[in-house]
């Protein structure tokens, strides 16, 4: 996660709009996991990752006027995209945090929740990952990841060649680039 070409499929609009409707397919699940870590009107939550910003406007909706977001980066794109969608909706108790979760220190302490989807996977350095996370939350706070634990299983039926190579391909991809696509088998002992 160096620069902001890195990212995989881009941060241009077309990706935005895919992110979105990727947002309202796993929009559930989040909320869920939300809910069960206590996210509640007056809340404070901290978005690692948070790309065009579906999930921190999800956020400020629930925690309100009393509550707190924090979203952090590194696509001035995709912050840009968040920060209108934000003033769309006449929403002030958001910040945005323009980082690099591999390169930059991160300042961000006492919040209730941190939430993190599909970053773990992508960054050089988990472990560094989980120690900014950690270090923003209060005590007691929890933290929810949303994280792959095996991309190889995604398949098809009937089984599909192409579908099979394509995973692979991505697979070696994202390792060649630094990241890991199970990496859930990683964070769990960390």
């Amino acid at each position: 996660m160096c620069a902001e070409g890195d990212y995989v499929l881009g941060t241009h609009n077309e990706e935005i709009e895919r992110l979105g409707l990727q947002h309202q397919v796993w929009r559930g699940q989040m909320l869920d996991g939300w809910a069960r870590a206590g996210l509640t009107v007056g809340s404070r939550i901290v978005d690692f990752g948070a790309g065009p910003g579906y999930a921190t406007l999800d956020a400020a909706e629930i925690v309100g006027r009393h509550g707190e977001v924090a979203s952090i980066e590194r696509s001035r794109h995709f912050l840009d995209f968040a920060r209108r969608q934000m003033e769309r909706r006449e929403i002030s108790w958001g910040r945005f945090i323009h980082a690099d979760l591999d390169s930059d220190d991160i300042s961000l302490a006492g919040f209730d929740v941190a939430w993190c989807r599909w970053v773990a996977s992508f960054v050089s350095s988990p472990p560094k990952l989980l120690q900014h996370i950690a270090a923003s939350l209060r005590i007691g706070g929890k933290a929810v990841l949303h994280e792959y634990q095996n991309y190889s299983t995604w398949q098809a039926i009937p089984s599909s060649e192409r579908l099979r190579k394509f995973v692979e391909e991505v697979m070696a991809s994202w390792r060649a680039s630094g990241g890991e696509p199970n990496i859930v088998n990683h964070l769990m002992p960390l």
